[in-house]
């Protein structure tokens, strides 16, 4: 029975090889990061879903929904209206650009906000790509460097031959496994309820120490979907790939409500979680502990899929897109790919470090979304002052909303003996940040130009 466990996982990698023989694309940047510009809406808005909320939707909100009931039913409101915001504001003049980043879009001083960016994506992108090692060495033991290597050798076998086209193909399937395994579990978990041990989940949260303090929780989910739908390059090569600006909008709107309906069925999941006969699960990721605990090897076969999915997912996403701002920040004519593989070395790193670091924050969901805000307030900032101020954004502005953006967060994370909830960090930070990047182009009588 136990050989059974890994029958779906030898079909996954099935899928895996077919795809790096089958998907093959050409070394010019068009092609190698953009897909030639030949998505549909379709295509775009289930490998943006895919890509975002893998990790996190497989193992941290599983525990939020066991720990919380439905409360962050907040943050993904404000994931909706969020992307409809960079939908309607912020898109089009990123969409309408030929560049290769969309931080040459921005500004002629487009190598700091690259840099930032790095600095940004390999902490976020480490902490998830860790989230995924972790989960994995729960289910299947052994070493946790072990896991992290070998899902970081699949990913390169498809994404590095076959680009953009390839990760869009990977996420088309990892979002059915997603949802498939999702359905699934949340009737299994429902089959053994009785109505003496079932209670009502909690829907709203009126404390404003906690960061799922509802209103706080809302205005951060749009913050956040502003900075990674609008200034992060990983997700918007996606949205900026698709054939028209109008797929390209439409593809954008509608992952806020896949996103949101896809959380809200692992959030079922885990609040499902508190009534089976475990009552000591590993409070940072309950479901792969009751998938390992359980002996049921046909449910840990599907979930171990789920769980490589998930970490592959978040890492060929994170290496694609920035081998493309390794390769703008150079200057270089050397082949996408080469970046990506430079990308993918340091992205073992960050996850290897994040094994230290893990133990400051009490579940995975505060560990990554506080990361985040060490240089995402900053890009928030920037960002915003582009699209609605493009005359009053300058050097002085963009390096002072980085710096800004980082020492708020620093402060919120380590002045004081626990961090301060990431809801209030990301709004405190982006907002500084806004007005640090918006103050020098009045200040300076004639900016320099963006």
């Amino acid at each position: 029975m136990e050989v059974v466990a890994f029958v779906p996982f030898f079909l996954y990698l099935g899928t895996i090889v077919l795809v790096t023989f089958l998907v093959r694309s050409r070394p010019e940047d068009t092609e190698y990061f953009f897909a030639a510009k030949k998505l549909n809406t379709v295509q775009a808005f289930l490998s943006v879903v895919s890509s975002e909320t893998s990790v996190a939707t497989t193992v941290i909100f599983p525990a939020a929904g066991m720990k919380n009931g439905f409360v962050l039913i907040w943050l993904l409101l404000g994931y909706i209206v969020g992307r409809t915001i960079v939908a309607l504001f912020y898109l089009r003049a990123l969409y309408q650009s030929s560049r290769l980043t969309i931080y040459q879009t921005m500004s002629v001083h487009h190598r700091i906000l690259e840099t930032a960016y790095l600095a940004a994506k390999y902490i976020s992108g480490g902490v998830r790509y860790f989230v995924g090692g972790y989960a994995l060495q729960q289910l299947l033991g052994g070493p946790l460097v072990l896991w992290i290597l070998l899902v970081a050798a699949c990913v390169a076998a498809y994404s590095l031959t076959g680009g953009l086209k390839a990760v869009v193909v990977m996420d088309q399937v990892q979002s059915i496994l997603i949802v498939g395994t999702g359905i699934f579990l949340c009737f299994f978990l429902a089959s053994g309820l009785t109505s003496a041990t079932f209670h009502a989940p909690a829907f709203v949260d009126w404390n404003p120490k906690n960061y799922t303090f509802s209103p706080i929780l809302f205005l951060a989910g749009i913050i956040v979907s502003i900075g990674s739908h609008g200034a992060d390059q990983d997700l918007l090569l996606r949205i900026l790939s698709t054939r028209t600006f109008n797929k390209a909008q439409r593809s954008l709107i509608l992952s806020g409500f896949g996103a949101a309906l896809l959380i809200s069925l692992y959030l079922s999941v885990g609040f499902l979680l508190q009534f089976q006969a475990f009552n000591t699960l590993d409070p940072k990721s309950p479901l792969a502990d009751y998938v390992m605990r359980s002996h049921l090897p046909l449910l840990k076969g599907i979930f171990l899929v789920l769980l490589a999915a998930a970490a592959m997912s978040s890492l060929d996403s994170t290496i694609h897109s920035t081998g493309a701002i390794w390769k703008s920040l150079t200057g270089s004519t050397r082949p996408g790919r080469l970046w990506s593989t430079l990308s993918l070395f340091i992205m073992i790193t960050f996850a290897l470090l994040f094994m230290n670091l893990q133990e400051r924050h009490p579940d995975f969901l505060a560990l990554c979304m506080g990361s985040m805000n060490y240089v995402n307030g900053g890009l928030i900032g920037i960002f915003t002052v582009f699209t609605f101020f493009p005359g009053r954004l300058n050097a002085y502005g963009v390096i002072s909303a980085l710096i800004m953006g980082f020492m708020v967060t620093s402060v919120c994370e380590w002045a004081f003996s626990v961090p301060v909830p990431w809801t209030y960090t990301v709004l405190l930070a982006s907002f500084s940040a806004f007005l640090a990047a918006l103050a020098p182009g009045y200040i300076i009588e004639r900016p320099s130009p963006i």
